[in-house]
């Protein structure tokens, strides 16, 4: 962080308080248990079996999140004369459920997509768009994601070769959003030129792709290749998309004959957004990246168990608020859990992490390279067969290096920087005995500086 953007946060007249329970925990400590017990009898046959053990794991990480008795660390001022200090409890750096911790990684990626990633070259975004008659497989095979990427990314590289006459290295991000409006399964949710027509039709299944203009030749040219009409495309698009899942197996010859005969057929492809600055390329990476559920959508009646979802005015379903019982909310939300090992973002070609270790050894790349990937630039020892394509994930390390940045960020509010008098605040201490954080808690609690969100009655025995 930089000397001014401390200087105006020692400005603002705010402390960082940690955080305590929030509203999602609330609902889920009252109402996981129930859920978890009627999973298989009122809840696999539609969200998936064989899931339980992995949205248990997920659940009770989440609930874990920000519980001072599993562990806190100690900063304190480093103003001898000062002396002021906090205890922060250990959060739990998940994804999937946590909008804490998702917040946070969800800028992270972004940063590091931008920053580390992306070449200083022109970018579209490609929406590429399914029929809803094939969404159910995106449902019950979540190894399907990586199939598709694949596949569209050979797509572009044939589409560049056949327009430029030769080969072309190119590069792609691509993300898969399950989630929809309300939490419906339904990749992605509604754009603004999105209509109820085009829900209606089964038109909003999505892979959001961050595409390279154009890519380098053999020569290192940088070749750049704009896009006019995209029908052949969609038409070929169709053609793979269905003799894929013919393939697999999945669905029949008499299916994919029907498919073919469609008139709307549902698949499309849309790349009118170019992306040239750093902040477009901030807010996509952000969008693609961002966590099923927002607190700020969410309102809780606990007396009746009751969660209210909020959102714009659909005008297919006629709503802006759906109502749902606690343990049917856990099943929309926790419907969107891949299922262990599965990524929902990767990178292809020049920006498969493997591959963007050899750009050192191509100067035309290393011009266009990002401020980031240049400053922090390794040589690492690299294997003989290198793939195109990597998982887009950031490392547990590097968020906990970042937390403190991502808070100012985020809240404007430097949890390294003392309130009383400005210095520079450190982690003096971590401790997880559980023993001596209650006697912490108790004596915080006596002296009137009770931290948010303890369950006091935890502290009884």
């Amino acid at each position: 962080m930089g000397p001014q953007l401390k200087s105006e946060l020692r400005k603002k007249d705010r402390a960082y308080q940690p955080r305590g329970i929030n509203l999602l925990q609330e609902i889920f400590e009252r109402h996981f248990s129930d859920f978890i017990t009627a999973y298989e009898d009122d809840y696999a046959n539609r969200y998936g079996k064989y899931r339980l053990e992995r949205i248990k794991t997920i659940g009770e990480h989440f609930l874990a999140c920000g519980d001072y008795l599993n562990g806190v660390a100690r900063i304190r001022c480093t103003n001898p004369k000062c002396g002021h200090d906090y205890f922060r409890p250990f959060s739990c750096k998940g994804f999937y459920l946590c909008p804490s911790c998702s917040q946070k990684r969800t800028i992270l990626m972004a940063e590091h997509l931008t920053e580390e990633v992306l070449l200083r070259l022109p970018h579209r975004q490609f929406v590429f768009t399914f029929p809803k008659a094939l969404r159910v497989f995106f449902r019950n095979n979540r190894k399907l994601f990586a199939d598709i990427s694949r596949l569209i990314f050979s797509i572009i590289k044939n589409f560049y070769k056949e327009a430029s006459g030769k080969d072309i290295k190119t590069g792609m991000v691509i993300a898969h959003q399950t989630f929809g409006d309300m939490l419906r399964w339904n990749p992605c949710s509604f754009c603004e030129a999105e209509t109820a027509r085009e829900f209606a039709f089964g038109k909003l299944h999505h892979f959001h792709c961050l595409v390279l203009e154009g890519g380098f030749d053999e020569e290192g040219n940088f070749v750049f290749i704009p896009f006019s009409s995209l029908q052949k495309m969609t038409e070929y698009f169709r053609r793979r998309v269905i003799g894929l899942f013919l393939k697999n197996n999945m669905i029949n010859g008499g299916f994919a004959r029907n498919l073919l005969s469609w008139k709307n057929s549902g698949f499309s492809i849309d790349n009118s957004v170019q992306i040239l600055t750093d902040k477009a390329r901030v807010n996509l990476s952000e969008y693609i990246s961002r966590a099923p559920v927002s607190l700020k959508k969410l309102r809780y009646e606990p007396f009746k168990g009751r969660v209210l979802f909020h959102t714009q005015y659909n005008q297919y379903f006629g709503e802006n608020v759906h109502m749902f019982e606690g343990c049917d909310f856990l099943a929309e939300l926790t419907q969107h859990i891949p299922p262990k090992g599965t990524q929902y973002i990767r990178r292809y070609g020049l920006y498969a992490s493997r591959t963007r270790g050899k750009w050192p050894e191509h100067p035309e790349i290393v011009r266009h390279a990002p401020e980031g990937w240049k400053a922090a630039q390794q040589t690492l020892p690299l294997e003989d067969e290198l793939p195109e394509e990597s998982a887009c994930d950031i490392s547990e390390k590097a968020s906990r290096k970042t937390w403190a940045r991502m808070i100012a960020k985020i809240y404007e509010i430097d949890p390294f920087v003392c309130p009383k008098c400005g210095s520079e605040m450190r982690v003096i201490a971590v401790i997880q005995n559980t023993a001596e954080i209650k006697r912490i808690l108790k004596h915080l609690k006596k002296v009137g500086r009770p931290p948010p969100g303890v369950d006091y009655t935890k502290l009884l025995d």
